[in-house]
């Protein structure tokens, strides 16, 4: 399982690299059409990575004290 957790955190990891480069190109180009969905999706991400690094601090506490 922290296998599995590792590689999701990679991936949302590198799901918001991609989209803070994304984010900064709209903005170059001062298209701001999606600029909004982008960082609505950078926002998610972020709070899903903050959550899962959460959890595991939670589950590692307890897995110390068993």
């Amino acid at each position: 399982m922290i296998k599995l957790e590792i590689n999701v955190q990679a991936e949302l990891a590198a799901a918001k690299l991609h989209l803070d480069r994304a984010i900064e190109a709209s903005i170059q180009e001062r298209d701001i059409r999606h600029l909004g969905k982008l960082g609505a999706a950078r926002y998610e991400i972020v709070e899903t990575l903050i959550r899962m690094n959460k959890e595991a601090e939670i589950n590692a506490a307890t897995s110390c004290v068993s």
